[in-house]
């Protein structure tokens, strides 16, 4: 006996890796551009940060902490967000989470019940979809319109807004598609969420791997609407499997109180997220190197190079990414007889190139049709990945 919740979960960015798996078995070299993952690639976590974690274990803190997080790292938080963002927190705003997932986990569990709704832009990052059915309720895409560069459909945001719905999220910069919403946009979500009295949900992994525009942070641009802030340690610090993130709550008229306190107790029946990786976020926080700006360097060069070919490949559209490392290009599938629908699409490029993409309708009905690439390799990688990819639709 399985049940329903378990029988539905969907993670089409890992799912494909199964598939990859078996191609492995062949012979065939596997070109992961599934995974958003740059330490696999030649971006390495700063041996600084790696000695604050060794330097924690061998101090002997590997015991049970605070199921809120280390109170030193939430008054280091709530410093590095008034630095970055100009947000005005506190420590018990903060709750230290075993990555941004866990962070989701908790925040659906304590929003969704009985077929209540959360809107999310589509394409959707898949975690989002998978969670709200998880606990029983219903995940609405609002569109990020492709023929505008994948900025937010503001009117179709506002007319799926109903009775049942509890929060809206903000994904910015958004995976798949690399779309930094613009500010007017955001502005205008704020807004609306204030008028049907919603908190919003932010995003903001992703928030300092932007590359021509500037990132604002929805709660530095929100008087008196709830934000509720995800972010973690994975992809600007460099440190993916370390797992550890933090939500904060933004919550300038105390509309978040009983959710706040429910999820507490959540954090408290799991015990506490890594212990020995929460002092060592400690010192990442407190001497920020110059590991993320190099990094974002490279990323843009990166990007200019896998968007140049994605657009001299004959059956494939692409928008250009202005943040995180995601292409997300449509697949001209009317042009070819070949395969019906995205997923055969990345299946069969799989087999036949061993490039291991993603495919769009794992993010939602508004994916159809398009596949996620990283461009996080290196240039000599990234250019035998765009050869295989123009020699197998020609």
């Amino acid at each position: 006996m399985v049940s329903r919740r378990l029988k539905d979960l969907e993670y089409a960015i890992r799912d494909i890796t199964v598939v990859a798996n078996e191609v492995r078995k062949t012979g065939k070299k596997i070109y992961h551009l599934n995974i958003g993952d740059p330490v696999i690639y030649d971006f390495k976590t700063p041996h600084y940060i790696s000695q604050a974690l060794s330097d924690a274990t061998f101090a002997g803190q590997n015991f049970y902490v605070d199921s809120l997080g280390v109170p030193e790292l939430r008054e280091e938080v709530c410093r590095y967000e008034k630095s970055k963002n100009d947000i005005d927190i506190e420590p018990d705003d903060i709750l230290i989470t075993s990555g941004v997932t866990e962070g989701i986990f908790f925040l659906l569990a304590g929003l969704l019940e009985n077929k209540s709704e959360i809107l999310v832009p589509g394409p959707a990052y898949p975690i989002y979809i998978n969670y709200a059915k998880f606990f029983d309720g219903n995940p609405i895409e609002y569109q990020l319109d492709e023929e505008n560069d994948w900025e937010p459909d503001i009117d179709d945001l506002r007319n799926k807004i109903t009775s049942k719905t509890t929060a809206i999220l903000i994904n910015s910069p958004n995976n798949p598609t690399g779309v930094l919403y613009d500010i007017k946009k955001v502005k205008e979500i704020i807004d609306i969420a204030g008028e049907y009295n919603l908190p919003i949900i932010s995003d903001e992994i992703y928030d300092q791997i932007v590359f021509e525009k500037h990132y604002d942070c929805p709660a530095t641009l929100s008087e008196d609407v709830p934000i509720i802030g995800l972010n973690g340690f994975s992809k600007a610090h460099l440190a993916t499997g370390w797992r550890l993130g933090y939500m904060y709550f933004f919550d300038p008229t105390s509309q978040l109180q009983e959710l706040k306190g429910g999820i507490e107790k959540m954090a408290r029946a799991r015990l506490c997220a890594n212990s020995i990786a929460q002092y060592a976020a400690i010192e990442a926080l407190k001497n920020p190197g110059p590991h993320t700006e190099t990094m974002v360097n490279n990323l843009k060069r990166r990007r200019d190079y896998s968007y140049k070919r994605l657009r001299q490949i004959e059956g494939l559209n692409c928008i250009n990414a202005n943040g995180t490392f995601y292409l997300f290009p449509k697949i001209q599938l009317g042009e070819f007889k070949r395969w019906k629908n995205d997923k055969e699409f990345v299946i069969d490029l799989l087999k036949e190139t061993g490039v291991c993409g993603v495919y769009g309708s794992g993010f939602g009905s508004y994916g159809k049709g398009h596949f996620r690439l990283t461009f996080l390799p290196d240039l000599k990688i990234l250019e035998e990945v765009y050869d295989l990819i123009e020699d197998f639709l020609q």
